[in-house]
């Protein structure tokens, strides 16, 4: 006699802006969901540079990451459940699914990875971790190399006099936010020889910087002004 297989009544899903983009794990005990849910809340810590924008058609929005516990509605079961929300207060939540109603929410962050410029834009990608390590601590251990750091409109510019390095950000603001954050990095783990030169938008040095982009990529101007990965 083959043993009757007990249905997974229960979801984790991934949902950005209350839309839903995948399922995460499925099981069939409340006790399961839950010990899967707040061990990728535990998981969910190491994040180091969540995504803040995403690309939208031809627009670049804010995101809004969440995962949310699901439940196969039974009999009984209300359609729509007071749940606690990332502020701390409760509020309504239904799903457009007839079958399911929402149990628990968290946010949750997702790495963010950028398009460094030599690599495929969008196979290569390099996250938070491997910009640091390539382009400023392992340079760091070379005592006699200095580095200008630089955010030039969606770019963070590496340049050590020879060698320009160019990471492309979706907008201006995450080349802000990265560099911040590599600056304060650099801090903590007490690096010499990089100067971080901040916003160049006003800097009188400005034209040779682009150039410097130019002769790197080979772009026009009007492609080195861009603010974003948007056109």
């Amino acid at each position: 006699m083959s043993r009757k297989v007990k249905k997974k009544i229960w979801q984790i899903a991934l949902i950005n802006h209350d839309t839903f983009k995948k399922v995460l794990y499925s099981c069939a005990s409340e006790e399961q969901v839950y010990t899967r849910f707040n061990n990728l809340k535990e998981e969910n810590k190491k994040v180091q540079f969540p995504v803040r924008y995403n690309n939208e058609q031809s627009i670049i929005v804010e995101s809004k990451y969440e995962i949310v516990i699901l439940k196969c509605k039974q009999r009984g079961d209300k359609p729509v459940n007071r749940v606690m929300d990332t502020d701390g207060g409760f509020a309504l939540y239904a799903t457009n699914e007839d079958n399911w109603i929402v149990v628990d929410k968290a946010t949750y962050e997702i790495e963010e990875t950028f398009f460094v410029y030599g690599y495929h834009p969008r196979l290569q990608r390099k996250d938070f971790s491997w910009i640091y390590t390539n382009f400023v601590k392992e340079p760091s251990k070379d005592k006699y190399s200095f580095r200008n750091i630089a955010v030039y409109n969606n770019k963070v510019l590496f340049d050590n006099g020879s060698n320009l390095e160019m990471v492309i950000c979706k907008n201006k603001s995450d080349a802000v936010r990265l560099n911040n954050a590599i600056e304060e990095r650099a801090h903590e783990d007490r690096l010499k020889n990089n100067i971080f030169l901040g916003d160049l938008r006003g800097s009188k040095y400005k034209k040779e910087w682009m150039d410097k982009i130019q002769e790197l990529t080979g772009w026009n101007r009007q492609k080195i002004l861009r603010t974003s990965t948007r056109p």
